[in-house]
């Protein structure tokens, strides 16, 4: 049997497409699942309308995962360990085979968690939108590279086998996970659920895999300052995270990963202050043929790197200009964590 659930909280817009969508999956699910989460808006009734089960949250004061973990609490109950759960956001399509190809790769792993992949919508691409899909398309490369295997279980679509959300459980019980030994699967003391949730299952010794066929189609931030919003809490939830688990052989690549964009911006630093000395002391910058000879090579991986997003996205990655501004304000956001982090600041869901 396989249960979907989808966490809702006034996605009215959203909810009778949502609902549609898993019904007419090539493996559709035994049961659908809506857990509104303090709606107030026809999100419920709406649900209902389209098939869905509508379970709503109580005193929720965790927000997502929060209402997550009280819907999974009473599943649990009802379902064998040979069952699976669906997770997936209330804003997002998968792919029309998803659910069947997640089966047929978790029946190869057994225990292993599937996690779906960023697709961009076909249409309102600005030029935000264009360098955001960019980044989701490179991280989709990097899995293909690694076997399938994914970093992040994502929270818009993921297959659960039930003995591993279980097991998650009685891992947070006997104090195998850091944290509060409590029987929940997401951890409600972190500000990034999915991203804590994936180091309680490496810690645990589970694969978490990301099949190419199990696209999900969901929008990017639409404006900066969401997009703004977003990375901070994606961030300072990453160090908050690693901080609670420690260095260990499961994390060790995290940190490395964390260590990465330290060098990677001490090294445009040093590249921009070398830059301005010899302006300052020669009066112009002549680089070396070495470097014009290279740029082509580096534009070239570029474009070829985000071919899955189209002519635009391709485009966008040849100019440079746009996504080197990305880099400068991910810069900021990681910049502007380390100093939350080490000045104790909060940062809210």
């Amino acid at each position: 049997m396989i249960a979907a659930l989808i966490p809702a909280r006034n996605e009215a817009s959203w909810i009778e497409a949502v609902v549609a969508n898993l019904s007419v999956q090539t493996r559709q699910p035994d049961r659908i699942i809506v857990i509104s989460d303090n709606s107030t808006d026809d999100t419920e009734t709406l649900a209902r309308r389209a098939g869905a089960e509508v379970w709503e949250s109580v005193d929720n004061r965790h927000k997502k995962a929060g209402a997550l973990n009280q819907a999974l609490e009473r599943l649990l109950t009802e379902l064998d360990d040979s069952d699976y759960v669906f997770i997936q956001d209330a804003d997002t399509m998968p792919a029309p085979c998803w659910l069947e190809v997640a089966l047929a790769w978790s029946a190869s792993n057994p225990g292993a968690v599937i996690s779906g992949r960023y697709a961009s919508p076909p249409t309102g691409r600005s030029l935000l939108r264009i360098v955001q899909e960019n980044e989701f398309a490179r991280d989709g490369r990097a899995i293909n590279r690694r076997g399938n295997r994914t970093r992040i279980v994502v929270g818009t679509s993921a297959l659960f086998p039930v003995a591993t959300l279980r097991a998650v459980v009685r891992a947070r019980l006997d104090g195998t996970l850091p944290g509060p030994r409590v029987g929940l699967v997401y951890s409600t003391e972190s500000i990034t659920e999915d991203y804590e949730l994936t180091l309680a299952l490496k810690t645990l010794g589970f694969k978490t895999l990301s099949p190419p066929e199990c696209d999900a189609v969901t929008d990017v931030m639409p404006t900066v300052p969401a997009l703004w919003r977003q990375r901070i809490r994606w961030q300072r939830g990453a160090f908050t995270d690693l901080r609670m688990y420690g260095l260990t052989r499961v994390t060790a690549w995290y940190y490395a990963a964390q260590a990465s964009w330290v060098f990677g911006m001490l090294t445009v630093v040093l590249i921009g202050l070398q830059i301005t000395l010899v302006v300052s002391v020669t009066g112009h910058f002549s680089p070396a043929p070495i470097w014009i000879g290279t740029l082509p090579l580096f534009i070239g991986h570029r474009v070829i790197s985000v071919q899955r997003t189209g002519a635009k996205g391709m485009l966008v990655a040849a100019a440079l200009v746009p996504e080197t501004a990305y880099d400068f304000f991910r810069y900021a956001v990681y910049l502007t964590c380390a100093w939350k982090a080490v000045s104790g600041k909060e940062t809210q869901w």
